[in-house]
C-alpha cells in the first residue's frame, strides 16, 4: 500500500515507560514496509528518565529528545503524587516554552506531509496555538477514553473528568485520532476518532507459541516496587522471578536472592523472556499488557499507585477477561489460576479474539494515515 509520493512522517512522541515509544517503532516498521519515510523522532522526557537504550538502538533517524511534563513519583520511587507532578511541572515552564520553539523548528526543517503524534501534550499545544502545520494524527489507547464505550472503573468521577481533560489537550480537535484497543469497537467518524488495534512490533510476532519454562516475567515500570516483589518471592523461594526493569544504579543480571533476577530493558530479550515464560506480571501499562495477551500469557496487571489511567487499563482487562488485577504485588491469585507445573496452559478464546484483532493492525492504521495526509487541515468538534 503505497502512494505515488510517498509519505514524510515526523514522530512526536511521550517518552515515559516504554508503551509509546515501543508503538512508536512499530508504526515506523509499517510505514517503511509500505515504502514511506519517518524523517525524525522528537521525543518528550523528564530529567529523570534517559531514553531507554531499546529504543535508541532500533532508531536509525534523528532522534531530538525536549523537556515535557511528566508525573512525579514519590520518595519510595512507587507511587504518583499529584500535587509534587504539579508543582514540578510549573517550575519547568521556560523549559516546556523551549520545546514548544523545538517543535515549531523541527516542523521547519524537516518539513513533513504528516505529523504523528503518540500522547505528548505539547505538541497538542503547538497545534492549538499555530495555524498552517502539517496534518496531525494523535495515537494511542488513552484516545479511547474519549468514547462512549469505553467501561471506565465505577466511581472516580474526578479523575475521570481529569483525565479525559489531559487526553483532550493532547489532540486538538482538529486530528485525527486513532484509539488502540484490546478489542474492536464501533468508530466515530464524526469526532475524527477510530477505533484500532494495539501497535505491536514485528518481533513479537515472530516469536514461537505455546512455550512454558519455569519462571515468572516481571515488568516495573518503577522501582520501588522491587521490595515488595522481594518480599513475596521470599516467601516463595521454589517460584523463579526474571524482573525486567529501568533501574540502571544496579548492574544486569543483578540477583540480590536466589530465584529473582533482575534485568535491564532490553527489546529483543523481553520479548524471549515473554514468549518462553509461564506467566506476566506486570504495571498495567497498555503496551506489555497487549504482547502479554498476544501470546497467550495468563496474566496479573498492578497499577502504579495513584496512576488512573493505568487503573483504567486494568478494568478494561478485567472486563475482557484476559487477567487478573491486583493493587500490589502479590502473586497469589495468579498462581492460583495458573494449572499444576507440566500441565500446558490452554489457548482461550479471548487469546484467539486478540490475535486475530492484532493482526488487523496495518490494515485498519495506515489508509487513516494516508486519508489523513490528503486532507485539508481543518478544525472540528469533538
Amino acid at each position: 500500500m503505497t502512494l505515488e509520493a510517498p509519505l514524510r512522517v515526523l514522530f512526536v512522541v511521550q517518552g515515559e515507560g516504554r508503551g509509546h515509544l515501543t508503538q512508536a517503532l512499530a508504526l515506523r516498521h509499517l510505514l517503511r514496509e509500505a515504502g514511506h519515510e519517518v524523517a525524525a523522532v522528537l521525543v518528550g522526557h523528564s530529567p529523570e528518565r534517559a531514553l531507554p537504550s531499546f529504543f535508541l538502538n532500533a532508531i536509525t533517524e534523528p532522534v531530538h529528545p525536549f523537556a515535557s511534563p511528566n508525573f512525579a513519583f514519590d520518595h519510595r520511587f512507587r507511587g504518583i503524587r499529584m500535587g509534587s507532578t504539579v508543582a514540578t511541572n510549573l517550575r519547568r515552564l521556560s523549559a516546556f516554552r523551549h520545546s514548544l520553539q523545538q517543535l515549531r523548528e523541527a516542523l521547519a526543517a524537516y518539513r513533513p506531509d504528516l505529523v504523528v503524534n503518540f500522547y505528548e501534550v505539547l505538541t497538542g499545544l503547538l497545534y492549538r496555538s499555530w495555524q498552517s502545520l502539517p496534518p496531525l494524527v494523535c495515537i494511542g489507547h488513552q484516545y479511547f477514553f474519549l468514547h462512549s464505550a469505553y467501561p471506565f472503573p465505577p466511581g472516580l468521577k474526578l479523575q475521570r473528568y481529569l483525565l479525559r481533560t489531559y487526553t483532550r489537550l493532547t489532540a486538538p480537535p482538529s486530528a485525527l485520532h486513532l484509539a488502540l484497543s484490546f478489542y474492536e469497537a464501533p468508530d466515530l467518524p464524526h469526532r475524527r476518532l477510530y477505533v484500532v488495534p494495539p501497535l505491536l512490533r514485528p518481533e513479537l510476532f515472530q516469536q514461537p507459541l505455546g512455550l512454558e519454562e519455569p519462571f515468572i516475567l516481571v515488568y516495573l515500570l518503577n522501582r520501588g516496587y522491587a521490595e515488595d516483589l522481594l518480599r513475596w518471592q521470599q516467601q516463595h523461594p521454589e517460584l523463579k522471578l526474571h524482573v525486567f526493569w529501568d533501574n540502571t544504579d544496579q548492574p544486569d543480571g543483578w540477583s540480590p536472592q536466589a530465584g529473582i533476577v533482575f534485568y535491564h530493558l532490553h527489546a529483543e530479550r523481553f520479548l524471549e523472556h515473554m514468549a518462553r515464560c509461564r506467566a506476566v506480571v506486570t504495571t498495567a501499562g497498555f503496551e506489555t499488557v497487549s504482547e502479554a495477551l498476544y501470546l497467550g500469557k495468563p496474566l496479573l496487571v498492578v497499577p502504579v499507585e495513584g496512576h488512573f489511567e493505568q487503573r483504567c487499563n486494568a478494568h478494561d482487562l478485567v472486563t475482557l477477561g484476559g487477567g487478573l488485577w491486583s493493587p500490589k504485588f502479590d502473586l497469589d491469585p495468579l498462581l492460583a489460576m495458573l494449572p499444576p507445573q507440566g500441565v500446558p496452559v490452554k489457548t482461550t478464546e479471548v487469546t484467539a479474539r486478540f490475535r486475530a484483532w492484532a493482526k488487523q493492525a496495518p490494515v485498519r492504521i495506515l489508509p487513516r494515515l494516508l486519508e489523513a495526509a490528503r486532507q485539508p487541515y481543518f478544525p472540528v468538534a469533538l
